[in-house]
C-alpha cells in the first residue's frame, strides 16, 4: 500500500513536470512568434511615419513655393493661345530677367483661359496651384530640383534645404503610427551616411544588447550632408508582447494551479483515507478486544451456572449471576457509545436544552472521578456570578466528563486537575486544566478527530477509542460554542465556550 502510495506521488509529480515543461514550450514558442510579429510592425510603422515626414516636408515646400511664385515682384505669369493645340500656354518669367522662363499648358477640364484683367487674380491663383503641383510630383516626389528659371532653381534648393529631414518632426509621427499598432516600447533613433536598405548592419554586441529590436534602414531623402538613412531601435518590447500574450499567460498558469491542487487534493485525500483505514482497524482491534473479554467471562459464568453443584451453591450462583450481569452492563455501555457516535454522525441526534445548574453538575462528576483507582485532586473555582446555562444537561456532562476521563488515562501516578469558569463576552469558558505528561506539538490539530489518539508520553499503553475529544467537538458545535487546545510538557489545558 505505501509503495503504490509513493508511486501514485511520484507518478503526480512527473506529470506536473511534463505539463510546466509542454507549457514553457508553447510560451516559448509563442512569444518569439511574438517577438517577430513586433519586429514586423515596427517596420511597417516606422516606413509609413517617414513617407508621411516626407509627404509633410513636400507639403511644406509646395505652399511656400505658391506664395513665392504669386509674388509680382519677382515673377511674371503670362499667357498665350496656341491655335495648333487649341490650348492656352502659361509662361512664368523672372521679373528682372525676362528671358529666363518657363512654360508649361494644362488639359482643358483643369485650366485652359486666358489671362485678362477681369480674370487676372483667380486665374494667377489657379495657375500658381497648378505649377507649384507640377513641381511637387516631378521635382520633390522625385528627390530632384530642375532649374527651370535659375531663380526658381535656386529658391527651391534653399527651402529644401531649410524644410530638410529632422528627428524632432519624425518622432511625433512615429508615436502615432506606432499607437495605432498598440505598441508603446521606449526606442531611438539610429543614423548615418551610408547604410544598406537591403542588408542589416552588423552592429555591436553592446548596441544590440540595449536595443534587440532594430529595424531596417531607410533612406531620409535629406539634401545636405549626413543622416541621410535612419533605424528604429527598440528596448526589450516585453511590454508589447505580455501585452499579447497575457491571456494565455494567465491561463497557462490557472491551467497549471489548478491541475496541480486537484493532484495535491487527490493525494491528500488518499493520505487522509489511508491514515481513516489505519485508525479504524486500530480502533475495531481495540473495540473487538474489549467485547471479547466480558463476552468471555458471561460465557464462563453462564457454564458454571449450568453446572448442578454451582446452581446449587446460592453464593456462588449469585456471585457468577453479579459477574454475567456486570459484563453484559459493559457491553451495553460499549454498544450505547457506538450508537452515539452513529446518531451524531448522521445528525439525528437531538439536542436537549435547558437551564441546567452547571456547578452541581461539575461537583457530582468531581465526585464521581475522585473514586478512581488513581491518586486524583480535583479543584474548582468559579470565578463569574453565573451558576445557570442554557444546555444540554447530559451533552454538558459527558463534555467535561470526557476531558477529565482524558486526563485521568493519559496522567501521571498523582494526577491533579484545576477546573475553572470565566467570563468572555457571551460565553461562559470552562478551563480544564491538568498536570499531565502533555501532547506533542504535532499532534495537537489532529485530537480532535473521530478515531485519532495521541501517542502516550510515558510509553504506557491506555485503553481507548480515540472518540471522547471528538465527540466533545460535535457537543460544542450543536451549542454553538467554541473549544482550544493548548499543551506542553508541565500538562495541558483545554477550553470550552459554553453561549450564555
Amino acid at each position: 500500500m505505501r509503495q503504490k502510495h509513493q508511486l501514485l506521488s511520484a507518478l503526480c509529480f512527473i506529470a506536473i513536470l511534463i505539463l510546466l515543461g509542454l507549457q514553457g514550450y508553447w510560451i516559448s514558442k509563442y512569444y518569439n512568434i511574438t517577438k517577430q510579429n513586433f519586429e514586423k510592425e515596427v517596420n511597417l510603422a516606422f516606413e509609413d511615419a517617414l513617407k508621411k515626414e516626407f509627404s509633410i516636408r513636400a507639403d511644406s515646400v509646395q505652399q511656400i513655393l505658391k506664395r513665392k511664385l504669386l509674388d509680382t515682384t519677382l515673377f511674371t505669369i503670362t499667357s498665350r493661345y496656341k491655335k495648333e493645340d487649341k490650348t492656352v500656354i502659361y509662361h512664368i518669367r523672372e521679373t528682372k530677367n525676362l528671358k529666363d522662363s518657363f512654360s508649361s499648358s494644362f488639359s482643358s477640364s483643369d485650366l485652359n483661359v486666358l489671362i485678362n484683367k477681369e480674370n487676372k487674380k483667380q486665374i494667377m491663383n489657379l495657375i500658381v496651384e497648378k505649377f507649384s503641383e507640377l513641381l511637387r510630383t516631378e521635382d520633390l516626389d522625385n528627390h530632384i530640383v530642375y532649374y527651370r528659371t535659375q531663380e526658381l532653381g535656386k529658391f527651391m534648393v534653399k527651402t529644401t534645404n531649410e524644410i530638410d529631414f529632422d528627428t524632432t518632426r519624425l518622432r511625433p509621427i512615429v508615436n502615432r503610427y506606432l499607437a495605432a499598432r498598440n505598441i508603446f516600447v521606449n526606442y531611438s533613433f539610429y543614423t548615418k551616411d551610408k547604410d544598406s536598405t537591403t542588408n542589416k548592419s552588423t552592429f555591436n554586441q553592446a548596441l544590440l544588447k540595449k536595443y534587440p529590436i532594430i529595424t531596417r534602414s531607410l533612406p531620409t531623402y535629406k539634401h545636405k550632408a549626413g543622416q541621410n538613412y535612419v533605424r528604429l531601435m527598440f528596448k526589450d518590447p516585453f511590454s508589447y508582447i505580455l501585452s499579447n500574450m497575457w491571456l494565455i499567460l494567465l491561463s497557462s498558469i490557472f491551467l497549471v494551479l489548478l491541475i496541480a491542487f486537484c493532484l495535491y487534493y487527490l493525494l491528500k485525500s488518499l493520505r487522509k483515507e489511508k491514515k481513516l483505514s489505519m485508525i479504524k482497524n486500530d480502533f475495531i482491534s481495540n473495540i473487538t478486544h474489549e467485547f471479547k473479554t466480558p463476552i468471555a467471562t458471561t460465557m464462563l459464568a453462564v457454564e458454571a451456572l449450568n453446572e448442578q453443584s454451582v446452581r446449587q451453591d446460592e453464593d456462588k450462583a449469585t456471585r457468577y449471576l453479579k459477574h454475567a450481569k456486570n459484563e453484559l452492563e459493559r457491553i451495553s455501555e460499549l454498544t450505547d457509545k457506538i450508537l452515539k457516535i452513529s446518531l451524531y454522525d448522521t445528525g439525528n441526534d437531538e439536542v436537549k436544552k435547558e437551564s441546567i445548574q452547571i456547578e452541581g453538575i461539575i461537583k457530582e462528576i468531581i465526585d464521581l472521578y475522585t473514586l478512581s483507582e488513581k491518586d486524583v485532586k480535583i479543584t474548582f473555582k468559579n470565578n463569574t456570578e453565573i451558576t445557570h446555562i442554557l444546555a444540554d444537561k447530559l451533552q454538558f456532562q459527558h463534555a467535561i466528563a470526557n476531558i477529565i476521563d482524558n486526563a485521568i488515562k493519559y496522567g501521571r501516578d498523582d494526577i491533579e486537575i484545576d477546573i475553572d469558569f470565566l467570563l468572555d463576552t457571551s460565553y461562559l469558558v470552562v478551563v480544564i486544566k491538568d498536570n499531565g505528561p502533555g501532547i506533542a506539538k504535532s499532534e495537537i490539530p489532529f485530537v480532535f478527530e473521530k478515531f485519532y489518539r495521541a501517542k502516550q508520553q510515558h510509553g504506557r499503553p491506555v485503553k481507548g477509542y480515540g472518540l471522547g475529544l471528538n465527540y466533545v467537538k460535535h457537543i460544542m458545535h450543536q451549542h454553538k460554542g467554541w473549544y482550544s487546545i493548548t499543551s506542553n510538557q508541565n500538562g495541558t489545558e483545554l477550553k470550552l465556550g459554553w453561549p450564555i
